[in-house]
């Protein structure tokens, strides 16, 4: 026996020709001859039996419909999911109705229609002769035209209808609950000259797709707009041709407080940042936040630009206040500004940001917590990167890249005892390159997996060269980048120390403080790896990552290297500190970028005796080191190579 509910519905005559006895049930009906004599046509609004009758002829060209019903057997309310198709029966055409009533199908139903079926009918000219019961409980009397339920019913569509016979569209209009969103479907009747139009509430799924699209457009944590968003902002502005400004905001300390108190915080501040420049932007000032500590602004102009420098002066005013946040001490972040106006700076979206960036870059140069505006002289900066990316991406190919050998001298024992291989790029037309300004463009561009796979694979091939040549066991200190930090790296250094027959002893391997802190996880895995080889481990910038001091014992570490700020500045608290800790943690600790004699007698005195730096040597090619007998000789003294 079927268990769903079928019956065929005489559409010409109005009553159920042939039902099952799923559908009695269904129909509340106490047998087929009952639910056979009920006439539909008594009840049945005019809209609903055009509709019907359209069904009919569609039937005929063998179309079929899948609709929501509410239907009313006796008083008892009930919404079905029909499917209706045409068949042949005792001479002429009738509707085949199945009723879907299990839950599973209609749980995969319900994406296509929800909700009850409006059906009205309107003569030629948009005027109202009758809607059906679910129509009046939506527009109440209030309904007399077309224009009232959908607003696009001008000549053009009138002249579509006719000519397609069925127009399917989407909108909006008012109804006694307030506005609502429908699907229309249009059916041009020739007889009468009519237009038969069915409405299904579709407000749920409208919804759902604007909370989609506010969650692709806005940042989850801050509620601003995000990059997409503020993408999507600037090509409608520029699509407009008015004048606008672009205010780009970094902030300035927010990594202090990401590092020394954790994300959770640091998420706390950027929800706090954003809801200050909410509270003091005006309305017509949208505000994005791109990632990171990256805040925009788009501010709308009229022929002048000093409006942008307004709100970048608010901005600014609210990252110079203290900002307090539950379980971490009162901070001051402060912030740095650019400012890039369209059309004058840039003439699309990309462009302006690229630009808006450059001037939020020199403001930091130029002291942070200011703004700048972009000039033309920062477009040669931009062209000078431009350039060294397309000639930094054929360095290693072109044999362009070289390293250096920085000696590293321990004072108190009169001794070298080792060297810091340092990266140098020279090219033919742009001359010697700063690391400072290449590195920073390897990542950018992808490049530094390679670069930093060349500087290993050379230090190491150097040291087998000099050991095969010399018979010195010469100890070496390679800088890792945070993108060669894999699983792989491990293995990758092993066969490279088995091939160019180096001991595992004499590379140490060099990493930044925030690298470190940026998986702690994954790096405690990968240096245990790499420990366990016998593989030194230095932490390279110390004490500028502003982490907690307690990963510290979670890692295998050998040597701290005391950042040369601290040095110049002559930091004695942190240098003391830090020396202490050193010494009681069993580290060795070295202090780079020595200079000046005052700074070594300041450095030992605090208990340091482990230095590079210019007061030594300056980094020397290979073929130095070996000319000088692998020691230096300099103002400070004769030190030797000794190693253990």
């Amino acid at each position: 026996m079927l268990h769903t509910p079928i019956w065929v519905y005489d559409i010409q005559r109005h009553h159920i020709y042939w039902a099952n006895r799923s559908a009695l049930g269904l129909w509340e009906a106490s047998s087929l001859a009952e639910l056979q004599s009920r006439d539909f046509s008594a009840d049945m609004a005019a809209a609903i039996d055009l509709l019907l009758q359209r069904y009919l002829g569609d039937f005929q060209q063998g179309r079929s419909y899948n609709e929501w019903w509410t239907i009313s057997p006796k008083g008892v309310r009930k919404q079905v999911y029909l499917r209706l198709s045409g068949v042949q029966i005792a001479g002429r055409l009738m509707m085949m109705t199945e009723a879907v009533i299990d839950a599973d199908t209609l749980y995969q139903e319900s994406s296509l229609a929800t909700g009850d079926t409006l059906a009205c009918l309107f003569d030629n000219q948009g005027r109202l002769e009758s809607g059906n019961h679910h129509f009046d409980l939506c527009f109440g009397n209030v309904v007399t035209e077309l224009t009232q339920v959908f607003s696009g019913c001008d000549e053009a569509f009138y002249r579509r209808l006719s000519h397609l016979d069925e127009v399917v569209s989407e909108g909006e209009c008012r109804t006694l609950k307030g506005m609502r969103w429908f699907q229309y479907q249009f059916r041009h009747i020739q007889q009468g000259a009519r237009i038969l139009l069915t409405m299904r509430d579709i407000t749920d799924r409208k919804l759902e797709e604007l909370e989609h699209r506010h969650m692709a457009w806005h940042d989850s944590l801050t509620g601003l707009l995000n990059r997409y968003g503020l993408m999507k902002s600037l090509e409608a502005y520029c699509g407009l041709g008015g004048r606008f400004a672009l205010v780009f905001m970094d902030l300035d300390n927010f990594k202090l407080v990401n590092d020394n108190y954790g994300h959770k915080a640091g998420d706390r501040l950027l929800e706090r940042v954003a809801g200050r420049l909410k509270q003091i932007c005006p309305r017509d000032v949208e505000l994005a936040r791109l990632g990171g500590d990256e805040f925009t602004a788009l501010v709308p102009l009229s022929q002048s630009s000093e409006r942008a420098q307004e709100v970048a002066d608010l901005m600014l005013s609210q990252m110079s206040k203290p900002l307090q946040l539950s379980g971490v001490p009162e901070v001051t972040i402060g912030g740095s500004i650019g400012i890039a106006i369209y059309p004058d700076d840039a003439d699309d979206g990309d462009n302006l940001i690229t630009r808006a960036d450059m001037a939020m870059y020199q403001a930091k140069q130029m002291g942070r917590l200011r703004w700048q505006r972009f000039t033309p002289s920062m477009q040669q900066s931009l062209h000078r990167k431009l350039t060294l990316k397309q000639f930094l991406a054929k360095a290693i190919g072109r044999g362009e890249l070289s390293l250096r050998y920085q000696p590293q001298v321990d004072v108190a024992q009169g001794k070298l005892i080792g060297f810091e291989a340092l990266l140098r790029w020279h090219n033919p037309v742009l001359g010697q390159v700063s690391p400072g300004e290449f590195i920073p463009l390897a990542e950018d561009m992808g490049l530094i997996r390679e670069i930093g796979s060349w500087v290993l694979s050379t230090a190491l091939a150097q040291m087998g060269e000099w050991q095969r040549q010399w018979q010195l066991r010469v100890p070496v200190s390679v800088n890792l980048s945070g993108f060669q930090l894999s699983s792989s790296l491990p293995e990758l250094v092993a066969q490279q120390l088995e091939e160019y027959g180096v001991d595992a002893s004499l590379l140490t391997l060099e990493l930044t403080e925030t690298v470190l802190m940026l998986d702690m996880k994954g790096c405690i895995e990968i240096l245990d790896a790499l420990s366990e080889q016998g593989i030194k481990i230095a932490i390279d910038d110390f004490g500028t990552g502003y982490s907690s001091l307690a990963y510290l014992n979670r890692l295998p570490i050998d040597t701290i290297k005391l950042d040369r700020s601290f040095v110049v500045g002559l930091n004695l608290p942190v240098i003391r500190a830090t020396v202490a800790m050193a010494t009681s943690l069993g580290l060795g600790i070295l202090a780079e970028g020595v200079e000046d004699a005052h700074e070594l007698a300041a450095l030992r005195a605090q208990g340091c005796h482990v230095f590079q730096g210019f007061l030594f040597s300056t980094p020397m090619t290979a073929q130095e080191v070996a000319a000088a007998g692998f020691g230096i000789q300099c103002k400070m003294g004769h030190y030797p190579l000794v190693t253990a």
